[in-house]
């Protein structure tokens, strides 16, 4: 995991690429969403990611800054979470010495950036409470904007798109996945089952033909895993059928990207 941010927030939002997922006690409700992170935009997709997630820092409370504490490059401008407060989680402090996570964790408190500085290992789940913990500390008062009973506010066609492209940046190469997107043309389901039709779209005629791999076992091991997790999800039994469509330089296009959902 590289630096990301994680927001709370106490605000509904609505945008096609972000999931929000929410925790509800008998004491608080924290919303969560996950955006794409800070990055230096290099196509039209990448201008729409990083909007994506200056707009969720404006619109929200709670800031979790999240970096990888075997490679923590900070990145994070001093203005832009415009005095609210900064959570700064260092994630994999499974993989450093003890003393070397303190280090860290000094170091970065001192600078007077963040609100808390908590170590967690993600992998292992170590001191995931910490971090609610902290997080309820700031949390604003207010009425519960989801039901308690909600989970999550994005819907089963998006969940199963991430899921698929999920897996394809599970078994790819390095170079492939940044171009790959998942569109879904056809879903319907019953009490019992889900049907789901769906594109990997990619950017080159070679990144094609590494999706679907030597006679096709490639593209079969990301649809057997996206199916099976999508199943765990849905709670059903899912048939996923699976394309890979070619669509040069649709990181560039907004008109793409606008038919693919990033709007």
């Amino acid at each position: 995991m590289g630096d990301r941010l994680l927001i709370t927030s106490a605000k509904r939002q609505t945008t096609r690429q972000q999931f929000r997922c929410i925790l509800t006690t008998d004491a608080y409700q924290i919303i969560f969403v996950d955006t794409p992170g800070l990055h230096q935009p290099k196509n039209k997709l990448g201008e729409f990611m990083l909007r994506e997630s200056l707009n969720s820092v404006a619109n929200s409370d709670i800031v979790l800054y999240i970096l990888d504490a075997a490679n923590p490059r900070d990145e994070l401008p001093v203005d832009l979470t415009k005095g609210k407060p900064v959570i700064l989680v260092l994630n994999k402090a499974d993989l450093l010495l003890p003393n070397r996570v303190e280090e860290l964790k000094e170091g970065f408190q001192a600078q007077g950036r963040f609100s808390r500085v908590i170590a967690i290992s993600a992998f292992n789940r170590t001191n995931l409470d910490a971090v609610i913990q902290a997080i309820v500390e700031y949390l604003p008062e207010g009425d519960l904007l989801y039901p308690p009973d909600q989970l999550m506010d994005c819907d089963y066609r998006l969940l199963a798109a991430e899921l698929i492209r999920e897996q394809a940046l599970l078994h790819l190469e390095e170079e492939v996945p940044h171009g790959i997107a998942v569109e879904i043309v056809a879903f319907s389901e019953s009490d019992d089952e889900a049907v789901i039709q769906a594109n990997i779209i990619v950017e080159r005629e070679s990144h094609k033909g590494i999706v679907i791999g030597r006679k096709g076992t490639k593209l079969k091991t990301i649809g057997t895993g996206a199916r099976l997790e999508i199943q765990n999800l849905m709670d059903k039994k899912v048939h996923l059928k699976l394309w890979v469509k070619v669509r040069k330089n649709w990181r560039k296009d907004p008109a793409q990207l606008k038919g693919l959902g990033y709007r």
